[in-house]
């Protein structure tokens, strides 16, 4: 009787420890925070995409140093035409790339949020199963 009491509230604890890090979860997943506001967040984007050019991350990688982004571009789209133009190579169609004025490109929070909560959740579902074998006996450091 004992036994199945404490089972029971073994399973509720971990039910309820499953839902409270499923709701750490949901809350990570949005990327901008309640109190931050549609200024602050613009201002943070603009930021980390200045921020990604600088140390040419996400799309600005294929750019050579000390060449901008669209002088990088104006020279495939005119090697390209060159090569069209004398038969070299295959043919292809003109490299064109748009520049993101708003790149969400940079280390994913919320991902981490995620990941972080599910972990935490984890861990705290197998510390309650070490718990309940240890409380009903079954651990091989008994020393009886």
């Amino acid at each position: 009787m004992n036994t199945r009491i404490i089972g029971r509230i073994g399973a509720v604890l971990a039910t309820v420890i499953a839902l409270t890090a499923l709701a750490g979860v949901a809350q990570a997943g949005t990327s901008r925070s309640a109190s931050m506001s549609k200024a602050e967040y613009r201002a943070l984007m603009v930021r980390g995409e200045a921020l990604n050019q600088k140390y040419r991350l996400g799309t600005h990688r294929a750019v050579p140093q000390g060449m901008s982004a669209a002088e990088h571009r104006a020279l495939m789209l005119r090697s390209e035409a060159l090569n069209q133009n004398y038969g070299l190579g295959e043919p292809k169609a003109a490299v064109v790339t748009s520049q993101p004025t708003n790149s969400t490109r940079g280390f994913a929070w919320g991902a981490f949020g995620i990941g972080a909560a599910a972990m935490f959740g984890l861990a705290l579902l197998a510390g309650g199963f070490v718990l309940l074998a240890t409380h009903r006996g079954l651990t091989p450091y008994r020393t009886t």
